[in-house]
């Protein structure tokens, strides 16, 4: 029996926001969102030959009613107006809800009032905490008034509407987190300070990221928050040794953070890795944002990911930003991978009858709405 899950909606637990509607869409600013890479060279000679991005201008084309290829795709886009073609899109990708990462981008990015206006679903805010710290690294004088409106700021969180905090400590020192040593943090704060620009940092020091990392944790334990970590691949910068969700170990053995879901993002190379660590801790959860779509059967990765891991306990989200066309390829491809998935374990004996759509609908929606504090509707 075959499996259609295109009426199941999607809660998008894990995206960004869209380029704001100041300036035309380039055949650059299109290829940028089916890569992790920037090199022009890469962009401009070798992503048009990538799996993804052929199967998605396809894909679009046929949406959109126009020949299959980039210019067609621009030409039909720069048509129309760019709310109505956004809200267009996002409205045939069936979305419950977005769950966004504003800290991303946000010179060009819609603020989350912006983005509220355009999409034809409820909006909600995921706290990205390098983000603020670097913020606030910029505006404070001392080691000891950051931590203080850092702390103000992720203990306030749920209160002020977010329903997540979320690291990406992954991608600038790696998931080999020590215990919080407010000494080493402080001398790396004033290092910073001593050399850092003017405005808002990237931090990339390890001392100072390990210890802001354990103060969001116990935020996040605090007011019953789930804590994303991203792992795996997903910026360039990484060095994907150190974004092996095995890292977290120390963490995951920490008994004040058992009660709070801890969602592994994208995973990928690290499936099997993230997979076995939901099947031995009861508050990890895999997610395969990034993982779907951009691996080009990303069915497997979902049989991956359920091989070990309970359906209760592995969500599919796009991780999309800057562009609709890439929520709508996200969503669609991330049904079709789970889908076929299922399809598979169902011919294997796994599941049988009506489960296979129940698990579809698990990972498509009811996981997330179960571990997030959102609304419906």
């Amino acid at each position: 029996m075959p499996i259609a899950l295109y009426d199941v909606p999607l809660l998008d637990h894990h995206c960004h926001s869209l380029l704001r509607f100041d300036r035309p869409v380039t055949a650059e600013d299109l290829r940028g969102c089916f890569t992790e890479g920037r090199d022009p060279g890469l962009l401009a000679r070798h992503l048009p030959h990538s799996l993804f991005y052929r199967r998605a201008i396809r894909d679009l084309a046929q949406f959109l009613g126009c020949d299959p290829t980039e210019e067609a795709i621009l030409v039909r886009r720069a048509g129309e107006a760019p709310d109505a073609y956004a809200r267009r899109l996002f409205e045939d990708a069936r979305f419950e809800g977005l769950l966004v990462d504003f800290g991303f981008r946000t010179d060009v990015h819609f603020d989350h009032a912006g983005l509220a206006a355009v999409v034809p679903c409820p909006v909600a805010p995921v706290l990205r905490l390098e983000a603020l710290a670097g913020a606030l690294v910029a505006e404070t004088d001392t080691f000891e008034r950051m931590v203080e409106v850092y702390g103000e700021q992720v203990n306030t969180a749920r209160a002020r509407g977010a329903v997540a905090l979320k690291s990406v400590v992954a991608y600038r020192s790696g998931l080999t987190v020590a215990p919080p040593d407010r000494q080493t943090a402080k001398a790396a704060f004033d290092a910073v300070r001593r050399t850092g620009p003017a405005g808002p940092v990237r931090l990339t020091q390890k001392p100072l990221l390990d210890y802001l990392l354990w103060l969001g944790l116990e935020a996040a334990a605090a007011q019953d928050l789930p804590m994303q970590i991203h792992t795996g691949f997903g910026d360039r910068d990484l060095d994907l040794r150190l974004a092996n969700p095995l890292h977290l170990r120390p963490i995951l053995e920490t008994p004040a953070l058992s009660h709070i879901p801890i969602v592994l993002l994208h995973c990928y190379p690290y499936v099997r890795e993230a997979a076995y660590l939901a099947h031995v801790y009861d508050q990890v959860y895999v997610d395969l944002s990034l993982t779907l779509p951009f691996a080009a059967d990303g069915a497997l990765a979902v049989e991956e990911a359920l091989g070990l891991a309970p359906t209760t306990k592995v969500l599919v989200a796009t991780d999309a930003f800057t562009l609709p066309e890439l929520f709508w390829v996200g969503a669609h491809h991330a049904r079709d991978a789970v889908a076929r998935a299922l399809q598979r374990l169902s011919r294997a004996g796994y599941l049988r009858g009506r489960e296979a759509e129940g698990v579809g609908r698990q990972l498509l929606n009811e996981n997330a709405r179960r571990i997030y504090p959102v609304r419906r509707g």
